[in-house]
């Protein structure tokens, strides 16, 4: 069962996080096989594109309200004022 706040439905159903070397663009995959794709390479361009509508990844996409991508991690903030910390190497 996954958990009541999007913060927990993400971690539970988190299978990998990786970022690129520059840690600007990074790919969340989910474990029904979604991702989530993230870019922060500039002030304009900071987007979040789910794989597949209707997957966990689509559905963890629409509830974000914003999301961090830096060297130290990749932190998500939802809708429902909950957020989840991913870093390099973590799933």
């Amino acid at each position: 069962m996954l958990g009541d706040t999007f913060s927990e439905r993400a971690r539970q159903a988190a299978a990998s996080y990786q970022p690129n070397a520059g840690f600007n663009h990074a790919f969340l995959h989910f474990r029904d096989g979604s991702y989530i794709e993230f870019e922060h390479s500039s002030r304009t361009s900071r987007w979040a594109r789910a794989s597949t509508a209707g997957t966990m990844a689509d559905k963890i996409c629409l509830a974000l309200h914003q999301f961090r991508l830096n060297a130290k991690h990749l932190q998500l903030f939802f809708e429902d004022g909950s957020d989840v910390e991913f870093g390099k190497g973590e799933s």
